[in-house]
């Protein structure tokens, strides 16, 4: 999945049947992520240091349950600022052997 891929699926209007999405399920190097569209386990959204509302988050798949990573207020921060095993989200994503598990 390219980044524009990404990003088109993520901003604007959410409506899965517009193409656009809450959530993505992915593996990479034996391990389940989720990007996830506002918080995956509070009523509300983190509001971040700066102010700005954490509207996107990152999670680590341990067991049947998700620890969070990191919370970013948009998706091209996600890509940019989330690094998982040193990497970041964003070319994790565009990298081959990322397999994408699912999206709802």
């Amino acid at each position: 999945m390219t980044r524009e891929q990404f990003l088109s699926q993520y901003t604007g209007e959410w409506s899965p049947s517009d193409g656009h999405w809450f959530g993505l399920d992915f593996g990479w190097r034996g391990q389940e992520y989720r990007f996830q569209t506002d918080s995956m386990y509070h009523p509300a959204n983190t509001v971040l240091p700066d102010g700005r509302e954490a509207r996107f988050g990152v999670y680590k798949k341990e067991g049947s349950a998700y620890a969070l990573i990191g919370e970013y207020a948009t998706p091209q921060e996600a890509l940019a600022q989330c690094r998982i095993q040193g990497m970041p989200l964003g070319d994790i994503l565009e990298d081959e052997s990322t397999e994408l598990l699912g999206q709802d």
